[in-house]
């Protein structure tokens, strides 16, 4: 759901960058309160794990269409709502800029479709859900219910933010993407649920303000270490062999009759369509995209974290969620 240059208005894209912006800027400072400052290397080893899952486009098979884990929800449960934001600004900074994926001047409002509604709006459902049913259930329960709503609304904001500008009617769009998203959405639900199930089996401390572990955060390195490899493994090893047919958004529009030239990015990125140019293949070609977008992921969320100078975990604000 990264929406291409060329779609939205001036006028909607400067909204959207400010709204975006404005809640960014707000997640930082929240983040130095709320994470303790060893916990700035999860902020970026889960933003390179969500970035090379990204990279996983799955077939939906009752349609020629495509869908990837969106991972707002993910990583909202895992940090709270305002490093989730942190973390999906870092993936979607890396992909414009580096891969051409999503336009420059759509950033404020993919920012704000995966960020402030996957991760934001997409954790107080979790919340509200976690509230209603009590233990581990409430907490599983949350993040699956939480992650194919919080697709659904991304996909109706977008079909409004597109809507304003002069190509499209809201009718032309909405219900395709609804329609796609749906089935995608399902696929999200699927992947956060079990996530969320294998973290709170093995590592119950790593969810965000959880306080039953004896020792919350306790052997991090080794966690980041896998985390890391398994975002490497998904990169360079399995992102190759993603589906190449449409994603959710690009069949939608081209359903209503978008011409795909009128997409083309203002600015080219070194790495155009997840690929290095100059290697003797294909598959080669879009293992070193991998690899360099999980290392740029990493490092510009970390960055990003320790600039926000995190405070100490003895006085990090935290809520049970176990």
């Amino acid at each position: 759901m990264h929406i291409p240059d060329g779609l939205l208005d001036a006028t909607t894209s400067v909204a959207a960058l400010a709204v975006s912006g404005a809640t960014v800027g707000y997640a930082l400072h929240k983040v130095r309160r709320d994470l303790p400052d060893r916990a700035a290397p999860l902020l970026g080893m889960t933003a390179a794990c969500l970035f090379a899952a990204q990279t996983l486009n799955f077939p939906l098979l009752v349609a020629p269409t495509s869908g990837h884990l969106l991972g707002g929800v993910l990583a909202a449960v895992l940090l709270g709502p305002w490093g989730g934001i942190v973390v999906m600004t870092a993936v979607l900074l890396v992909q414009c800029l580096l891969f051409q994926d999503g336009g420059l001047t759509a950033l404020g409002a993919n920012v704000l479709l995966l960020a402030v509604i996957g991760s934001g709006l997409g954790y107080a459902i979790f919340a509200t859900v976690r509230r209603s049913i009590s233990g581990p259930a409430g907490v599983i329960a949350g993040a699956t219910i939480a992650a194919w709503f919080s697709v659904q609304l991304g996909a109706v904001t977008a079909s409004v933010l597109i809507a304003v500008g002069p190509a499209f009617a809201l009718g032309q769009v909405l219900g395709v993407m609804l329609l796609a998203h749906s089935v995608i959405g399902l696929g999200e639900a699927v992947i956060t649920g079990l996530t969320v199930s294998f973290v709170l089996r093995t590592r119950p401390d790593l969810l965000f303000g959880n306080q039953r572990s004896a020792r919350p955060l306790g052997g991090l390195g080794e966690v980041i270490l896998a985390g890391l490899a398994m975002a490497v493994v998904l990169a360079v090893v399995a992102a190759p062999l993603a589906s190449r047919l449409p994603d959710g958004l690009e069949q939608s529009l081209l359903s209503a009759g978008f011409e795909p030239s009128l997409a083309s990015s203002l600015v080219s990125a070194p790495f155009p369509d997840y690929e290095v140019s100059g290697l003797w293949s294909m598959a080669v070609a879009g293992s070193a995209a991998g690899l360099i977008g999980v290392v740029a992921v990493f490092a510009l969320a970390y960055g990003l974290t320790r600039a926000a100078r995190v405070i100490p975990a003895s006085s990090a604000h935290t809520t049970d969620v176990g």
